[in-house]
């Protein structure tokens, strides 16, 4: 949640808009810290809201970041259900779960495939106990709810720069199944620390906000291996007018730590699981529009694009969400009121 921003017409100020930002594509890298931005809620304010995303792998970037255009590709459709409300006035709790149903969409003849295959063989071979079908990529959907995501956020900053701390906790809703395409992310879990910057251009530019966020994720290991990441994203948001706005987003992502596919491959008992265990790496940019439909309703869509990588997929995502800000009793003030004062 974003304070709202005030847009000015012939010295009038007028309506609030709200950001609601792209939720991540979890085959991409696992769910991110829920809580979105620095600015938090009144005490006694929060919202609901609902994301539906449809995202296109048409492919993936090599341990190089060369671009393999159309290898092993497959699609997702998420339904994202998250719960923001403020505790007290500097404090936040976010909560969020998505429901995540994906398929592979490559053909089995693709090199790739076939080598991967082979490998799988191979570990059933020595493995005889191992089930048959080992891979999600059947061509189906395979369709489960995914990670719970946790965060809470204190501001400890509000003048002019605003600057809020964040902790976070991602665990698996339930233990999936995790190997090939398919899969609906990695079954494991993350503690997620950062710090969240913001700030209203005001009153150079009334209608335009800024924010940066920086955080740093304790990835639990497999296989002994470490799997800790940074990410970084920095947004841009003006008013076009009083209930339209739109933004433009810019993501990065590094693994510290992983390994490369060649070395996975090595190995049969990590090549199995090898997508959990890749040193990734990212860059995305992105552009969305939010619509207040009414004082409490926005709409929201969104597109990001996979520009650049390592050991990650290629791709673009769509997004549309519908969230509904509310006020409860023990709220410090009337929602008309605690509106007008985060303008």
């Amino acid at each position: 949640m974003i304070p709202r921003v005030a847009a000015r017409a012939g010295g009038r100020r007028f309506g609030p808009w709200a950001l609601l930002a792209l939720v991540y594509a979890p085959l991409a890298l696992p769910a991110p810290v829920a809580a979105q931005t620095a600015w938090v809620p009144v005490a006694g304010e929060g919202h609901v809201s609902a994301a539906f995303q449809h995202l296109e792998f048409d492919g993936h970037f090599d341990a190089d970041g060369g671009s393999l255009d159309g290898v092993a590709a497959s699609r997702s459709h998420l339904a994202i259900f998250e719960v923001e409300y403020g505790l007290t006035e500097r404090v936040a709790l976010t909560a969020r779960l998505p429901y995540i149903a994906s398929k592979f969409t490559g053909t089995d003849d693709e090199p790739i495939m076939i080598l991967i295959r082979e490998r799988y063989e191979d570990y059933r071979r020595a493995h005889p106990e191992a089930p048959a079908d080992t891979s999600l990529d059947t061509g189906n959907y395979y369709a489960t709810f995914q990670d719970v995501g946790l965060a809470l956020r204190y501001n400890v900053w509000n003048r002019g720069l605003t600057i809020t701390p964040v902790i976070g906790l991602t665990f698996p809703s339930h233990h999936y199944r995790t190997i090939g395409e398919a899969s609906p992310g990695q079954d494991r879990t993350a503690l997620h620390t950062g710090i969240n910057l913001g700030r209203l251009l005001d009153p150079f530019a009334p209608n335009v906000y800024v924010h940066g966020r920086y955080t740093y994720s304790f990835v639990q290991r497999i296989s002994g291996i470490r799997l800790d990441r940074s990410s970084a994203e920095l947004e841009a948001g003006y008013a076009i007018t009083p209930i339209v706005s739109v933004r433009g987003l810019l993501n990065w992502m590094k693994t510290h730590g992983g390994i490369g596919f060649e070395e996975a491959y090595e190995d049969l008992a990590l090549f199995l699981t090898h997508d959990r265990l890749l040193a990734g790496r990212y860059w995305h940019v992105g552009a969305g529009a939010t619509v207040s439909l009414t004082d409490s309703i926005d709409l929201d869509a969104a597109v990001l694009s996979m520009r650049k990588g390592a050991d990650t997929h290629s791709g673009i995502g769509f997004n549309v969400e519908v969230s509904w800000h509310f006020f409860t009793p023990r709220a410090a003030l009337p929602p008309a009121k605690a509106r007008r004062s985060r303008r």
